[in-house]
């Protein structure tokens, strides 16, 4: 049974939370059987990240209390069905955030506005120097028009994604943006986070990935819209790869589709 359960930091969550002014949400409860789902799919990502960069998997690692508890909201959010790895039909699938879980809601006619990304890619779509480049979002003369990201919620696809703290990993030479922004439809208050210079510097001796720090876990919601922008410093398509789990229900993923064609009313 769902309860209501405030969406705030220290009190539900360990880990500092983005709400978007968003108080309270559904919740309901997982079994173990659920609980173990999700670290089954938890644990393949982090065993080949720690291959990768024990930094890295240091950080997501410990906000995995704080992904379990998401899954209680979007287990309410999306009647209360069952949890499991990978998905069955009736029930709710867990993965790991991808270019495919990124799709915004029936709102949108035309996805490709609201996503900073490549179709089917972790490649951003061509950044200018000095112009703002929208994530998630889009820009349409100022702040108050363009269109906010939503998740997809046309049952029996719906989806929620939550994005982890520091979740912004950037493989190349060097960052090609250290200035970000996040705003929702009932929070503007937010100002511009600036990174440190630091972050010029990759994580791991001898490799090309680079960590952005950011506001907290950046939930998506399929109820209120966020906008997630970036300063470009340079020109360029980078390789910009968001750390974080998308909660669906099985007919989001039940095949091997493109994001442009998947999922369908």
């Amino acid at each position: 049974m769902a309860i209501t359960r405030p969406i705030e930091t220290g009190t539900t969550f360990r880990t500092i939370v983005y709400t978007g002014r968003k108080g309270e949400a559904p919740y309901t409860d997982l079994s173990e059987g659920e609980i173990a789902a999700i670290n089954i799919c938890l644990d393949t990502g982090f065993e080949h990240l720690g291959m990768v960069s024990p930094k890295l998997t240091s950080i997501y690692q410990a906000q995995r209390a704080d992904i379990l508890t998401w899954a209680g909201f979007a287990k309410a959010a999306m009647d209360n069905k069952v949890i499991g790895y990978p998905s069955r039909p009736g029930g709710i699938g867990v993965c790991w955030l991808n270019p495919w879980s990124i799709h915004p809601n029936t709102e949108i006619l035309d996805m490709s506005e609201v996503i900073g990304w490549k179709e089917d890619s972790y490649e951003l779509k061509e950044l200018k120097e000095g112009t703002i480049h929208y994530l998630f979002g889009s820009y349409a003369g100022d702040e108050t028009c363009g269109e906010y990201y939503k998740s997809y919620d046309q049952q029996p696809r719906r989806a929620m994604s939550i994005v982890m703290k520091d979740g912004l990993v950037e493989i190349g030479t060097t960052p090609s943006f250290s200035l970000h922004q996040i705003i929702s439809e009932s929070d503007t208050q937010y100002g511009v986070v600036n990174e440190s210079p630091l972050n010029m510097l990759p994580v791991e001796q001898g490799l090309g990935v680079y960590l952005h720090k950011t506001i907290g876990m950046v939930p998506l919601w399929s109820d209120l819209g966020i906008k997630w922008s970036i300063l470009p410093i340079r020109d360029g398509t980078p390789v910009v790869v968001p750390i974080g789990v998308t909660f669906y229900e099985h007919g989001y993923f039940s095949g091997l589709d493109s994001r442009g064609t998947q999922p369908t009313p």
